[in-house]
């Protein structure tokens, strides 16, 4: 045994010993001891990338959980957790040797390895698994989340492009969930090590700066702990503990990012934590503190009265401290610092009776958004709004409104009135016939602010409206909305996609949806896993269902890219000029035109796909149709033409307002100020809400985001959005 052996078995023989302490039942001493000798055994022979034993890596998880006080089940479980796909040992005998319990905590983890690779519909079948896996129970994902913290440990051991793959899976998938299920300590190490693969440059130079910055701010809070402890103790009170947290890299380079990269603003870049006996003591110490030095105004936050969404609770507030140093103090309980490290992983925490407390599962009130969400997505056949969505949903900054009984809801931000209707009741949501916020009318869709009071006004006999879908952000709300339209238009909707789907066909130049060979529809019926033909055009006609995905699998590749152009007068305004005005691969004359697709306008960056017939099809750069295409040797860069700026293009916006009398007029102002020609001008209006499509010509990116910033200023407009 070569010296390098003998040290691994003694690091290995270390981590168990640590895990085993965290427990003081001999029973479930004992538990964890024939897990490891099973891990062991079964992973015998087997090294990781990095040249470990591979039984190193589940060791690892399972220490993870057991610093945690996570349930002896669990540490088990993680120990465990990949014997039964990467060993011989087999489901039937895992449950014989440790029991149902442990045997289900394996199987979910083993469920959410095995994922066939398929591109960027990869993230979206992920996810799908991680919530069905949270919604039968938490315990699955805790033990996933520590997998996935050692295989970021070791990453450097893997090729390059795995090694971004999987720092972005763990960046936009792994960390928000960890985050929105509060178990924070484990979402930062997740981001912090995925930081360097995916921004290297930026990791570079945050830890430059944190390595000059740092010690100073460390030493500088030394000084002031003394100070702080001799005028607690004055009040007779005595922290349990006092020290410093520093701020993890990834979160300080995103609050730089906001700043402008102005360090000074940084207030936290290293904070005071204090942790007291009870919430009495809290705010006498936030009293001690502010009596010591002057508070920043806006900078004190009372999470204790007003939890987060995970459950996070503390005193936060930042003072001018010692030398005017902006300084920021976190107070907080024990319980309240487990749950902010843990979050939902505390309720499983082992006590005294060596029993995991209750309330962890989906079915517990605070976690209620994971069974409704695990409901909604099995709805969702698209990965692309699967993914959209859940970013709302889960990852978006959150809001916290009350009811006028006091209620706390937990909404993403800019949520309105309706989807705070529907997180209280789905008739509630359907009956919504206007909303008072703060004691004052606001419409439908208004933005809800942290702090705002919502009653909502029921009119018995009011029926959603299709409107509403331009405008909630809960997909509560929104598939309650598209369930009853469904419902209640099931005609309407599919001769909507009917019409929609034909429209886009004849843009191709092909046969129309009743011609089209019944190969070609069995083929799209399968790859969009829908039931009937029908739930496809009515699909299409709610929009649910992506259009251009359904003529991805009608229309051969080859014509996408060749026969649907821009049918723009482009090559009229350049008659008797042969050079096209875009530059490919450096190259200028080039044959081309441009793809309507996504319409592409000077300014925007752009890409060239190489057609068998027409020459160049250009398209932006983040255009659906070339991130589907497979031939990479056809697509070529591509830039405007210094020339091109001068030349018109057509391009559409809907513009969504309130119905008032003078609106078209203040739109027309605009135009003809700005100098743009309108082409087409459509309204459609439904209750009190508009929404204007418009059709306009432009010269330069610069040009149509003029034109956009002036029109939202027009009063009583909400949105514009490109078409």
């Amino acid at each position: 045994m070569t010296l390098t052996q003998e040290q691994q078995t003694t690091d290995i023989e270390k981590t168990l010993k640590r895990i085993l302490s965290c427990f003081k039942k001999q029973k479930d001493r004992m538990l964890i001891e024939r897990a490891f000798v099973m891990a062991r055994n079964a992973h015998e022979g087997q090294f990781r990338k990095s040249g470990e034993p591979y039984v190193v890596h589940p060791l690892d998880a399972a220490l993870t959980l057991a610093l945690m006080h996570l349930d002896p089940s669990t540490v088990a479980a993680a120990m465990l957790h990949d014997v039964v796909e990467d060993t011989n040992i087999t489901e039937k005998e895992l449950e014989k040797e440790f029991g149902e319990e442990i045997s289900f905590l394996v199987n979910g983890v083993t469920k959410l390895g095995k994922l066939k690779y398929r591109g960027a519909e990869r993230h979206a079948e992920n996810l799908r698994k991680m919530l069905l896996a949270m919604a039968e129970d938490i315990r699955v994902v805790l033990i996933k989340f520590a997998d996935r913290l050692h295989n970021m440990k070791t990453l450097s051991a893997l090729p390059e492009a795995k090694r971004r793959r999987i720092a972005l899976e763990t960046m936009e998938i792994y960390a928000p969930i960890a985050m929105r299920l509060g178990v924070a300590e484990i979402a930062k190490q997740l981001e912090d090590l995925a930081f360097p693969h995916l921004y290297p440059d930026e990791y570079k130079f945050i830890d430059e700066e944190v390595k000059k910055r740092y010690p100073a701010r460390g030493q500088y809070l030394d000084r002031v702990k003394p100070m702080l402890l001799r005028e607690l103790k004055k009040e007779k009170i005595v922290p349990l503990e006092v020290h410093a947290r520093a701020k993890h890299m990834y979160s300080l380079w995103r609050k730089l990012q906001k700043y402008d990269y102005n360090w000074d603003a940084i207030h936290d870049l290293v904070a005071a934590r204090i942790i007291v006996k009870s919430i009495e003591e809290c705010y006498a110490a936030l009293g001690v503190i502010h009596k010591l030095w002057k508070p920043l105004p806006g900078r004190i936050k009372d999470y204790i009265a007003l939890p987060k969404g995970n459950g996070y609770q503390s005193l936060h507030t930042t003072v001018f401290c010692v030398d005017g140093v902006t300084t920021e103090f976190q107070i907080r309980t024990p319980e309240m610092h487990e749950h902010a490290e843990n979050g939902i992983a505390a309720h499983w925490a082992y006590n005294e009776k060596g029993k995991p407390n209750k309330g962890a599962k989906a079915n517990d009130p605070k976690l209620s958004w994971v069974r409704q969400i695990s409901d909604w997505q099995k709805e969702i056949a698209e990965s692309e709004e699967l993914m959209e969505n859940l970013k709302i949903d889960i990852f978006k900054d959150r809001i916290f409104v009350f009811s006028p009984r006091g209620d706390v809801f937990d909404l993403p931000e800019g949520a309105t009135p309706v989807d705070f209707a529907y997180a209280i009741h789905s008739t509630l949501g359907d009956e919504c016939g206007g909303a008072q916020v703060n004691g004052k009318m606001v419409p439908l869709n208004y933005e809800l602010q942290s702090g705002d009071v919502i009653e909502i006004i029921r009119a018995k006999g009011r029926e959603p409206s299709r409107a509403w879908l331009e405008f909630v952000k809960t997909n509560q709300a929104r598939s309650h909305i598209r369930t009853w339209l469904k419902k209640k238009n099931r005609d309407e909707n599919l001769l909507r996609g009917l019409e929609i789907i034909n429209r886009e066909l004849e843009l191709y130049k092909q046969l129309s949806w009743d011609k089209l060979p019944k190969e070609k529809k069995e083929e799209l019926l399968s790859h969009l896993a829908s039931k009937t033909l029908d739930d496809i055009l009515i699909g299409v006609g709610l929009g649910e269902i992506s259009l251009q995905r359904v003529i991805r699998y009608l229309v051969d590749e080859k014509d996408v890219f060749t026969d649907k152009i821009q049918p723009v007068t482009l090559e009229k305004k350049n008659k008797g000029n042969d050079s096209f005005p875009i530059r490919i691969s450096g190259q200028k004359g080039m044959k081309g035109r441009v793809a309507q697709c996504c319409t592409p306008i000077a300014g925007e960056p752009i890409i060239a796909y190489i057609t068998v017939r027409s020459g160049a099809s250009i398209h932006k750069k983040n255009c659906h149709s070339v991130r589907t295409v497979k031939e990479d040797g056809r697509l070529l860069p591509a830039y405007w033409d210094k020339a091109s700026q001068a030349k018109a293009a057509l391009v559409s916006l809907v513009v969504f307002c309130y119905d008032r009398v003078g609106l078209m007029q203040d739109i027309s102002t605009v135009a003809a100020n700005q100098n743009i020609n309108i082409a087409t001008l459509s309204v459609r209006t439904e209750n009190d809400v508009a929404a204007i499509s418009l059709t306009i010509e432009v010269r330069s990116l610069e040009e149509l985001r003029g034109f956009i910033s002036k029109i939202k200023a027009i009063r009583d407009v909400r949105e514009v959005k490109r078409a």
